[in-house]
């Protein structure tokens, strides 16, 4: 910018004002004021009721930051600042007439100059007098000055309808006691008021200087959801269980977002080690971590509740039952993010609710994070979901180390059991973003997913593999439920064709819960090399089998193991047991049932047949 464009500028600048063209239709509305002194922060709320009949009465209190600039925090009547006896500030609200933009007015200077400015309509120190004398009561404000907070609506032309509103806020330089007799509503002898019988109307407040404060709204849930680009503020009701390291961040952030309305479900309270990885700071050491987190989330969000805590833990609730038992029914989201698979399978089946569940957890290293989340009409249960993560890790490459144990551990008290995990700060905050992110879109479709998110050490960038899910397929076989995927049953399939017209088998590999009597049939192990295949007979081998198994319980931290045997039968043959597969089938009830596990064999020909032997 030369000094001969600068000149320019502003030549054009005075041109476009003079013909009424400077401000342009597109832009924002023009300020109707611009100096002040400072800023107050204000309830979003504070102008829903404005009459004078039931006027709302704010308490204001400093904070000194260190520079002559004033800044002010309105808080609601109520609270306990409202009983002190040194209440510096009390704050009311009034809305201007509307005026047209473009003119910069000149600042009122005292409470006579800012009625004028307001307009007619408004008639400030009407109602102000009303406010007053309903206050006249509540001898504990009236040494305390007055703050007046005005909505000023503006429109863009004279004949045109509003389009927005400005807001100031104007501090009194003296008490609510001299503003009442200076607008002449009661003389103040000794400190003893006296109200009068008609209204000094030419007392006009004319000595009641005034100081103009810009002024700022508490976050909203409105405000937050744009702030963060969301389209619009979405207030689907979560239930989360677990508020460790990676569930209070997720928590926090999705809160800042104004996003959910949340019952958070944890009985641990924060305790100093928490402090390197938990949202918290060290106010809270000692208190329920839900009990804090609600009463940060809460004070986040200005003018509702937005998280209620309750402080339990959710397989054994004691007093608190009732309130785990409808914050679990009566809601539309279930998070699970308490890293306990004992939790994440009574959430999945123990549970008699239509809400939707979804897991968030970090593999032991804090390297990785991963999320289960169940389609819409719940036909993938969380738990079937886990078992096909685990599925991927066993057939993937670069899961070798995903739930290796990092041999770090750090002993924070005396217990054995007083033992922490050593993860990155980093990690956690990295996850916690990804699983909020992650959460509000899974939420947004309506079928099941399961991801995960691998940090690389050296410079965090992150790689997303998404494992593609199927939908769970249930057998109930006596006592049992049998549960199982077609992803599984295609394999069986695909290798009994391969190998006709003879015979081929393997073994089952999955889980048992003993609890529920589940067994999970996830993947199963090809025939053995040394494996005798024949037309009409099948014996499997074991060469290399028993290395296989133990692979995947490693690579899954012993979640996946042996659960039965599966062959083939000829075309044309049905799935019953033979002769043969009758023996196979006693020896292999006597062995897994003096393990207390049941027998399972599956046949697979033209069709499939599952056989299952408990004792």
């Amino acid at each position: 910018l030369t000094a001969i464009r600068f000149i320019e500028r502003i030549r054009e600048w005075l041109a476009l004002t003079a013909k009424g063209k400077l401000h342009q239709q597109d832009q924002p509305l023009e300020p109707l004021l611009l100096e002040s002194a400072g800023t107050i922060v204000i309830p979003y709320d504070i102008f829903s009721c404005t009459d004078a009949r039931t006027p709302k009465l704010l308490a204001i209190k400093g904070i000194n930051r260190g520079d002559y600039r004033t800044f002010l925090i309105a808080e609601r009547e109520g609270i306990e600042s409202f009983q002190s006896e040194q209440l510096a500030f009390v704050a009311t609200a009034f809305v201007g007439t509307p005026q047209q933009h473009g003119i910069f007015h000149r600042q009122p200077k005292n409470l006579c100059e800012l009625h004028q400015f307001l307009g007619i309509e408004t008639n400030l120190l009407s109602e102000l007098r009303e406010r007053l004398k309903i206050w006249q009561n509540k001898r504990y404000i009236l040494s305390a000055k007055l703050a007046l907070i005005i909505a000023l609506p503006k429109k863009r032309e004279e004949s045109s309808g509003l389009e927005t509103k400005e807001y100031w806020a104007f501090i009194s330089t003296k008490t609510l006691k001299d503003i009442g007799e200076e607008i002449g509503i009661w003389n103040n002898v000794d400190g003893i008021i006296g109200t009068l019988i008609l209204v000094n109307e030419e007392m006009q407040g004319q000595k009641i200087d005034i100081i103009p404060l810009r002024t700022m709204f508490y976050l909203t849930r409105d405000s937050a959801a744009a702030l963060a680009g969301l389209p619009k503020v979405d207030r689907i009701k979560i239930t989360a269980i677990g508020l460790g390291a990676l569930g209070s961040q997720v928590f926090i952030n999705l809160i800042r977002m104004g996003y959910g309305t949340w019952s958070i479900i944890d009985e641990d309270h924060l305790l100093p080690h928490n402090l390197s990885r938990h949202s918290l700071d060290g106010f809270a050491v000692g208190f329920p971590k839900t009990d804090v987190l609600a009463y940060v989330a809460n004070n986040i969000i200005d003018g509702e509740i937005i998280a209620t805590p309750i402080v339990a833990n959710v397989l054994n609730p004691r007093e608190e039952k009732q309130k785990v038992n409808e914050a679990l029914t009566d809601t539309e989201v279930i998070l699970d993010v308490s890293t306990s698979v004992a939790v994440e399978r009574y959430l999945a089946r123990d549970i008699e609710s239509c809400a939707r569940r979804i897991s968030l957890f970090l593999n032991p290293s804090g390297s990785d994070v991963v999320m289960l989340a169940e389609d819409r009409n719940r036909e993938a249960s969380l738990d079937y979901l886990e078992m096909q993560y685990y599925r991927h890790l066993i057939n993937t490459t670069g899961f070798e180390h995903h739930l290796v144990q990092n041999g770090n551990s750090i002993r924070y008290s005396n217990s054995c059991r007083d033992i922490s995990s050593t993860i990155s700060q980093e990690y956690v905050a990295l996850h916690a973003a990804i699983c909020s992110r992650a959460l509000r879109n899974v939420l947004s479709e309506e079928n099941c997913s399961i991801k995960i998110w691998q940090a690389e050490p050296r410079n965090l960038a992150v790689h997303c593999s998404e494992v593609n899910a199927f939908k769970m397929l249930e057998y109930k076989i006596q006592d049992w439920k049998l549960c199982t995927d077609q992803w599984f049953i295609d394999k069986i399939y695909d290798a009994r064709k391969a190998k006709l017209p003879r015979e081929t088998g393997g073994v089952l590999v999955g889980s048992f819960d003993m609890q529920r009597k589940i067994v999970y049939v996830v993947d199963a192990v090809s025939s053995p090399p040394d494996s005798v295949e024949w037309k009409n007979s099948y014996i499997r081998g074991c060469h290399g089998l028993r290395k296989r198994l133990s692979e995947i319980k490693k690579l899954t931290a012993g979640m996946l193991e042996y659960v039965g045997e599966w062959h083939s039968h000829p075309e044309g043959s049905d799935c019953s047991l033979s002769p043969d597969d009758e023996k196979v089938f006693a020896w292999l009830a006597e062995n897994m049932i003096a393990e207390g596990l049941p027998a399972l064999i599956l046949i697979v020909g033209d069709d499939y047949q599952w056989h299952l032997k408990d004792k």
